[in-house]
C-alpha cells in the first residue's frame, strides 16, 4: 500500500534519501544527485500517494524508472517528467543523474496566470507528462535549477520566499516556452480495471464542483460503488471517497489561494448545502478552517499584504 500524504503533509529528506534535499517551509522543495560521479544508482523508494505537490524532474543522464498512477515510465537522458498532485508515485532501482523541483499545487496558480495558460491547467490532478528535451534545453534548465539551488542554500531572510517564487516562475516559464503544459500523457492501460479507474478520474475532473458521491461516479461507469473503491485501492491505496475528497480539497485550495470570491460564494460554487457545512468539510480533511487557510496560504498573505477575507 502506498504511503499516503494527507492534506498538509510535506515531503521530507527521509522521503528522498541519498540525494541533495532542500525545502523552504515545505512549499518549494528541490532535490538532485548531481554531485555524484559517473552515472549514480538510485535505490527503489517506497510508493507514496502525493496529494499536494507538482513534481518536475529532468534526467541529465541514464534512465529513471518510475511508476506514476500505476503506469511504469522510463525517463531517459534529456527526458522531462511532470507529475501532478493526487497520484501515487514509486521509484524503482535506476541508474541516472537527475534534478527535481517540487511545488505545492496552489502556488502554481500564479505561474499559470503569468504564462497565460490559466484555467486550461489551473486545476490539474491525476495526470503526468513526459517529454524528450534537446541537450540544449536540458542544459538551460539545469543552469536555472542551479541558480534556485544556490538561493535555497542561503540562510533565511525576510524576502526569501518572494525571491524563490520569482526564480521558480522563471524556471517554469522557460520550460513552458518549449513544452505545451496542456498536453498531458493519458494515464491508461489495457486492463479493465485501469480503464474504469481512468474514466473515474476523468469524470471526477469534470464534475468535482457539483458531485462528491461515490454512487454518482459508480452510476456513470455502470459499476457498483464497492467495485469502484476496490479499483481505487488497487491504483492509489485510497478508497474512491478519499480520492474524491483529495481532488475537491486540492481544487478548493487553489480557489482560496487566488481569493477571487468570499467563502460563502466558494461554498456555493462547490455545491455545499451551507457555508458551515463547507467549513466542517474543509477542516475535517485539512485540519484548519477555510479562514485559517486563507490567513496563511492566500495570495495576499504571501505577498505580505493584509488579508481581510470575509467570514
Amino acid at each position: 500500500m502506498a504511503k499516503v500524504f494527507k492534506q498538509g503533509d510535506i515531503i521530507t529528506a527521509d522521503d528522498a534519501k541519498g540525494v541533495y534535499f532542500s525545502s523552504f517551509e515545505g512549499k518549494y522543495i528541490i532535490m538532485d544527485n548531481l554531485d555524484n560521479q559517473g552515472t549514480p544508482h538510485i535505490d527503489a523508494r517506497e510508493e507514496i500517494y502525493n496529494s499536494e505537490y507538482v513534481f518536475v524532474t529532468v534526467v541529465v543522464k541514464g534512465t529513471l524508472r518510475i511508476i506514476a498512477g500505476g503506469t511504469e515510465l522510463l525517463i531517459k537522458e534529456n527526458g522531462y517528467l511532470a507529475i501532478m498532485p493526487c497520484m501515487s508515485i514509486e521509484v524503482k532501482d535506476s541508474d541516472c543523474m537527475y534534478f527535481s523541483f517540487l511545488t505545492k499545487g496552489y502556488l502554481m496558480t500564479d505561474i499559470y496566470e503569468h504564462t497565460k495558460i490559466g484555467d486550461k491547467v489551473s486545476v490539474r490532478a491525476f495526470v503526468y507528462r513526459h517529454h524528450k528535451l534537446t541537450p540544449e534545453i536540458t542544459e538551460m534548465l539545469l543552469h536555472n535549477y542551479l541558480h534556485v539551488k544556490r538561493e535555497h542554500k542561503r540562510p533565511d531572510y525576510q524576502m526569501k520566499e518572494l525571491v524563490l517564487r520569482a526564480l521558480q516562475t522563471g524556471y517554469v516559464s522557460h520550460l513552458f516556452s518549449y513544452i505545451d503544459p496542456r498536453s498531458y500523457v493519458s494515464n491508461t492501460k489495457n486492463t479493465r480495471q485501469h480503464i474504469f479507474f481512468t474514466m473515474f478520474l476523468e469524470k471526477l475532473g469534470e464534475n468535482h464542483r457539483k458531485e462528491r458521491s461515490v454512487q454518482f461516479y459508480a452510476n456513470i461507469l455502470n459499476i457498483t460503488p464497492k467495485y469502484l473503491s476496490t479499483i481505487s485501492q488497487t491504483f492509489t491505496g485510497l478508497s474512491a471517497s478519499q480520492i474524491i475528497d483529495q481532488y475537491v480539497i486540492y481544487a478548493i485550495k487553489q480557489t482560496l489561494y487566488a481569493n477571487h470570491a468570499n467563502i460563502k460564494t466558494i461554498s456555493s460554487q462547490y455545491n455545499f448545502p451551507s457555508q458551515s457545512f463547507f467549513g466542517r468539510y474543509f477542516k475535517r480533511i485539512t485540519g484548519m478552517s477555510p479562514n485559517e487557510y486563507i490567513k496563511n496560504h492566500n495570495r495576499k498573505s504571501l505577498s505580505f499584504e493584509n488579508n481581510n477575507q470575509e467570514e
